[in-house]
């Protein structure tokens, strides 16, 4: 099952490092989210409620815990 939130239906993908690289159901990077994680890349500082025009990545602990489906 997907997540979703105000901003999508989301789903993700596991990237090299082995954290988790966050998309829309279209296949598009996801830039935003509603809800209270961090990316993986911001120390703790960014959450992903801010745009992300990069791209949101998490880790794979987050994305299990809001129930991320995961390819």
């Amino acid at each position: 099952m997907a997540y979703n939130d105000k901003h999508g239906e989301f789903f993700g993908r596991i990237n090299e490092n082995g954290d988790v690289a966050v998309f829309h159901g279209s296949g598009e990077a996801a830039t935003r989210m509603d809800c209270s994680l961090y990316t993986v890349d911001s120390d703790g500082s960014k959450s992903v409620r801010y745009e992300h025009p990069e791209g949101i990545v998490i880790t794979r602990a987050d994305a299990e815990k809001i129930g991320l489906e995961i390819e």
